[in-house]
Parts: C-alpha cells; sequence; structure tokens
C-alpha cells in the first residue's frame, strides 16, 4: 500500500540530505515527495567540469526534460556557449539562484542568460576572466535591457574578478536596486586617496562617469551609502582594506550590517574595528580571520560592544592572548567560535572566558593547533554539551586516549570530529577498552592507557623505532582481546561508537589507529564524510567491518594508508554505494585491479585520486573516465619508467582527447 504524498514529505523531514536523495532514486512517488518545495528551495544542481555544448550527451537536457524545477544552478569550469540558449528559454524564468564560477562565457550570452532569469534573487560570478576583461559588459544597449530582469536581485557575488572596474560594478548596480548581500572578495579594490583624487577630482559626481579603469573602495562606498537601508551582508575578506577604510564604512548612515567577513586582510587594524563595534552594533557575524594586526584591544571591543554576535572568527590572530579572549564570556548568544592557531592563547584564558560557567549555546568550536594540555580539553568538553562540530586537529598535547573518552561521554551530539595529526590517540581510546582509576566512580575521569605486562629485564639490541612497532602489537593485541571478550558485566570506557549523529570524521595522521578501531568503533549509519588518511596501520580487515556498519560514506580518503591492497578497495567499491569521491594517493600496493573495480561498481564516483601508485598504469586510468558523474581524475604522469634497473624513455601513450578533459596529470 503506497503512503499518501504528504506522509512522504513528513517523514522524508525526518532524514538527512544524503538518504532522502537515496530515497527518492527507489521510485517515482518517492522522487516526487523527495523534491517537495520545502526540499527544493535548498537544493543545488551542479554542472562541475561538465561538458553541456554536445547534443547527444549533455546533462543538461536532463534538467530541461525534468517534471521538477530546479531552482538553484551551479555551473563550475564549464563552457557556456549559445547551445544553451533553449535551457534559459524552458528553466530560467524559475531560477532563483544562479553561480558562474571560473567559467567560459561571453558578454553577449550572459546578456541573454539574465534576460530570460527575472526571478534571480542571488547571482555568483566568480573568477570568470574572460568575461570582464573587455571591460563592455553590460554597456549601452545592454545595461538598459536588464533594469527590470534584475530588480529581484538581493545577493551579489563578484569576487576573484580582478578586471573588475567601478564602470562594471555600477552596471550591475543599476540593475540591482534591492541588493542586501554584496561580495567583493580577491577583488582588486584600491584604498590609496592619490588614485581617486586621478579619477574623481572634487566636486564631482562618480555615478555620472565611473573609471573604466580601476576599482575604487570610493565608488563602492558611495554605492554602500545609497543602499544604505538594504545591505545587510558584506565581504571584503582577501583585500587591501585598512582600519581607515572600515572606519568609514561603519560610519554610514542608516547602515545596519549583520554579517562583515574580513577574512586575510592583512591592513586591518585595531582603530577600524573599535568604530565597527561602535556603530554595526546589530552585526552577527563577524569574520576577521588572519587578520594579523587585531590584538586584545579588538576583541575587548568586539565583546563589550556586539552583544548580537552568533558566529565570530579570529582563526590566526597570532597577537590575541588570553587577556581577550577571557572577554568571550560576555557573548552570551555565540554559537560558532574559530580560535584555531591563536599561538598565545592557552587554558586559563578559555577557563576565565568561555568555560568560566556551562555554555549551552555554543554549537561550532574551532581550536585547531591550540595550545592546550589534557586538563585544558577536558575542561572544554565538560562545559560545553551542546557541541554539533568540533576541530581539535593538531592539538598534540590535548588530545590522548583519556580525553577523547571523555568527549565521547559528553559531546554525544556531535555532527563534526576533526581531530587530525593526534598521534596520541590509539585503539584503547577510541574504543573505549581503558581502565578506570579505581577511586573514581563510573563518572569520573577515564583513563585509557594500557598498563604494559612486567616482564624480565632484558638487553634491547633494536632501535627506539622498533620497540614503539612491538609496544604497538602489544597494545593491539590487548585491545582486540578485550572487545572480543566484552560483555554485558564488563566495564568499558566511552566508545567512538557514542557518537550516533556523527557525519563527518577526520583522523588522519592518527597512526596508532588499527583494524581494531574500524572493527570495533565504527559503527556510524550516517556517516558520510570519513578521513582516514595517513592511519598506517589499517588494512583489508578493518576495510571490510567498517563499510558494513558505515554504508552511507560519500567521501573517502585514504592517502598514504600503504598497507591498503586491491582486496581493500574491491570492499569499498562493493560496500559504499554512495561514493561520490575517493583519495588513494601514495597506497603503493594497488595495481590496476584497484581500477577495475572502482569501473564495475563506483557509478556515482565523481572525483579519484590515485597518485603515487606505481603500479597503476595511467592507460587503464583512462578507461575509468568512461563512468557517467567522473569528472576528475588524479594520476601520476606517464613515463619514464625504470624496468630491471634500465629507464623506458618510449613516449608516453596517446589517450582519447574527450576522456584527457577529465584527468589532471601530476
Amino acid at each position: 500500500m503506497d503512503l499518501p504524498y504528504e506522509v512522504l514529505v513528513y517523514l522524508f523531514k525526518y532524514l538527512p540530505k544524503s538518504d532522502r536523495k537515496a530515497a527518492s532514486e527507489t521510485c517515482r512517488s518517492w522522487y516526487h515527495a523527495a523534491n517537495d518545495h520545502c526540499f527544493l528551495k535548498n537544493k543545488v544542481a551542479v554542472f562541475f567540469k561538465s561538458i553541456l555544448d554536445e547534443e547527444n550527451i549533455s546533462p543538461i537536457h536532463i534538467f530541461e526534460k525534468s517534471c521538477i524545477m530546479y531552482q538553484n544552478y551551479v555551473f563550475s569550469e564549464v563552457e557556456i556557449s549559445n547551445k544553451l540558449n533553449e535551457f534559459w528559454d524552458s528553466m530560467g524564468e524559475y531560477i532563483a539562484s544562479l553561480t558562474l564560477r571560473n567559467c567560459d562565457i561571453c558578454e553577449k550570452i550572459f546578456v541573454y542568460m539574465m534576460q530570460k532569469c527575472p526571478s534571480l534573487e542571488e547571482l555568483n560570478i566568480e573568477s570568470c576572466r574572460e568575461l570582464f576583461m573587455s571591460g563592455r559588459l553590460l554597456e549601452g544597449k545592454s545595461e538598459g535591457l536588464l533594469t527590470n530582469n534584475l530588480d529581484k536581485l538581493k545577493s551579489l557575488s563578484l569576487a576573484g574578478n580582478h578586471y573588475l572596474t567601478d564602470a562594471l560594478f555600477s552596471r550591475f548596480a543599476v540593475a540591482s536596486p534591492s541588493l542586501e548581500s554584496l561580495n567583493l572578495s580577491s577583488c582588486s579594490l584600491q584604498f590609496h586617496l592619490g588614485i581617486v583624487k586621478k579619477f574623481y577630482p572634487p566636486n564631482t559626481d562618480v555615478f555620472q562617469n565611473p573609471s573604466e579603469s580601476v576599482l575604487t573602495f570610493y565608488f563602492i562606498l558611495q554605492f554602500i551609502q545609497q543602499q544604505a537601508k538594504h545591505i545587510k551582508h558584506i565581504s571584503f575578506s582577501k583585500t587591501l582594506i585598512d582600519g581607515i577604510a572600515l572606519k568609514s564604512l561603519s560610519e554610514i548612515e542608516n547602515l545596519k550590517l549583520e554579517s562583515l567577513e574580513v577574512h586575510s586582510c592583512d591592513q586591518l587594524t585595531n582603530p577600524g574595528i573599535l568604530a565597527l563595534t561602535t556603530h554595526q552594533t546589530y552585526l552577527k557575524v563577524l569574520d576577521i580571520g588572519l587578520c594579523t594586526r587585531v590584538t586584545d584591544m579588538s576583541l575587548v571591543h568586539i565583546c563589550n560592544n556586539l552583544i548580537n554576535l552568533e558566529y565570530l572568527s579570529i582563526q590566526r590572530c597570532r597577537a590575541v592572548t588570553d587577556l581577550g579572549v577571557t572577554e568571550l564570556s560576555k557573548l552570551k548568544k555565540l554559537r560558532s567560535l574559530n580560535i584555531s592557531q591563536c599561538d598565545l592563547i592557552t587554558k586559563e584564558g578559555l577557563k576565565n572566558g568561555l568555560c568560566s560557567e556551562v555554555n549551552y549555546t555554543i554549537e561550532e568550536l574551532n581550536i585547531h593547533s591550540l595550545n592546550l594540555d589534557e586538563s585544558g580539553l577536558i575542561m572544554i568538553s565538560e562545559n560545553m554539551p551542546k557541541l554539533q562540530s568540533l576541530d581539535i586537529s593538531y592539538c598534540f598535547n590535548a588530545v590522548t586516549d583519556t580525553t577523547i573518552q571523555v568527549l565521547f561521554k559528553n559531546q554525544v551530539l556531535l555532527h563534526s570530529l576533526k581531530m587530525s595529526h593526534c598521534d596520541k590517540v590509539s585503539d584503547a581510546g577510541l574504543t573505549g577498552m581503558g581502565k578506570v582509576e579505581p577511586d573514581c566512580g563510573d563518572d569520573g575521569p577515564i583513563m585509557s592507557t594500557i598498563v604494559e605486562p612486567v616482564t624480565n629485564h632484558k638487553i634491547c639490541l633494536g632501535s627506539r623505532a622498533e620497540e614503539e612497532i612491538v609496544r604497538d602489537a602489544k597494545r593491539k593485541r590487548d585491545v582486540m582481546l578485550m572487545c572480543e571478550k566484552l560483555t554485558m558485566d564488563t566495564f568499558s570506557g566511552f566508545s567512538l561508537a557514542r557518537l550516533q549523529s556523527l557525519r563527518e570524521l577526520n583522523i588522519s595522521g592518527c597512526n596508532r589507529i588499527t583494524d581494531v578501531s574500524l572493527t570495533y568503533a565504527f559503527n556510524f549509519k550516517q556517516l558520510v564524510v570519513l578521513n582516514l588518511s595517513r592511519c598506517q596501520q589499517i588494512t583489508y580487515e578493518g576495510i571490510g567491518h567498517l563499510v558494513v556498519n558505515c554504508p552511507s560514506i560519500e567521501y573517502f580518503n585514504l592517502n598514504e594508508c600503504f598497507n591498503l591492497n586491491d582486496n581493500a578497495v574491491a570492499e569499498i567499491a562493493k560496500g559504499l554505494k554512495r561514493l561520490k569521491e575517493l583519495e588513494l594517493r601514495g597506497c603503493n600496493q594497488l595495481t590496476d585491479n584497484t581500477l577495475k573495480e572502482v569501473r564495475l561498481h563506483c557509478e556515482k564516483l565523481n572525483f579519484l585520486d590515485v597518485q603515487g601508485c606505481r603500479l597503476i598504469s595511467p592507460e587503464l586510468a583512462c578507461t575509468v573516465g568512461t563512468l557517467p558523474n567522473l569528472h576528475t581524475i588524479l594520476i601520476s604522469k606517464p613515463g619514464p619508467y625504470i624496468v630491471e634497473g634500465v629507464k623506458n624513455r618510449s613516449p608516453a601513450p596517446t589517450f582519447l582527447p574527450s576522456l584527457m578533459r577529465k584527468l589532471r596529470l601530476h
């Protein structure tokens, strides 16, 4: 008996995105329910490195014939020609969001597209150099034709276009009177007053004769002044904006910004931040990461004045110390915080700030590369019970078997966990097969260090590395025995398997992880992204258990896992039906059999990296390019090869042109 459409839609609301997509492939009724309007407004159709101008094989025809009208489209690294005009004719009126990223497109085609998309609310034209190079885009009649077509546009991004000028920007601005969001990141914005005086003499109207040579902050500022009542979101990341320019922006009358991104702006100084926090008190999002001149003074003003802040990034602001971090306790609405790579922040600053009391609002925390110890990470875990995303990568001293079990105990809501290159973590920590301190009770600290058996004193003639290998082998054996003997009456610590909501996990570089963890600690039905790169002790046996217990993996990184063989990849190819990206760089035991398994079973694969796999032939790698969704294969350059000590200098094989479009040779 078929469920009613409304019931299906209601049930699908409880599924994560990847599960809903898989369910939509079951039958036609489920397909329509999974593409209901409540889901469709957030769905994006992405064309990446696709061939769109060939009549028979172009994927664009699928959307032209579809009964589902998608609203959001992304075209990345593709050629857009007049052969797509029929697509814009039939679908343009339904498009609400359009992104062109590093696309090959001419001015005439772009104008035609805009004329056919009268409902656009978001337009992103990023790194499309050829489109702006001539400086004639939207000039004359073209500008007039778009006057009524972009009147609904609320978000405009022209990021990464180095040929953008005041004149070009003005034409977009005139056609978009309702802009709320503006992104000019990585553009060649000029801030020097000498340039302004050269192109705009005193008492001249900048809008009457905008410069066709440069893009000036002065001109952008005049535009923002005109649209101050509408503009809510601005991004000037990776530009030369300084304190004076930010002060001018902040003091614009009637401007009430909700988000500002000035990431990687080296010229930004404390006076600019002070002016921003004084005048733009409605800010909810602020990104000043990699602004090297920002100090504690800025952070103090941010915490005192921006009481509505929900997202804050001070990534690698290395002048920020515990003095500034202590003030973070004043941001009662803060939900996401990035303080990664701030070398001077220690446990004391966090103790007096965020962890001065239990924090129930923080959901995302990035403390990548922070100088913490075990007690610091335990303190964070105990005081932030609502965390959904946590990055503790490169916290070498803080992340141990002890601390991760405390994390597994307290952070059961985690969706994303990253602890890359934390090499003190072992199977004992991930599986929870540790030893409890006798006086701590069930709720006390967990000690997961395996106690080495007492042995007779013998003289060891091996190196320290050999001793470590032997110690790891003993540890693996002991943990395996404990896992096998585990019963309901046997106490264990807190396993990684407690995090049942986990969708992204990165434990790359944790080289003490073995097949024991993959067998007993990995059981995540919702896990989509998994990074096990440089976990060099995992083998085919552990991979076999992993793919059975984590069937939803779509992005799998196994770079430099030297013990993996063709059988392991065969298990991956057969077991992970949703696999989209597979990275196997440096897995030097893999042979051409790996490619055969991928070609047979990975129909949804769109990215494959087999660089450094010296036993895989580039010729056979080309044949994998026939997979319908595959757009990128990374392989090593063919030849010269060394056979029996003699180099074979024969020319590289000739590849089919259509397949070469999908290859990147490194």
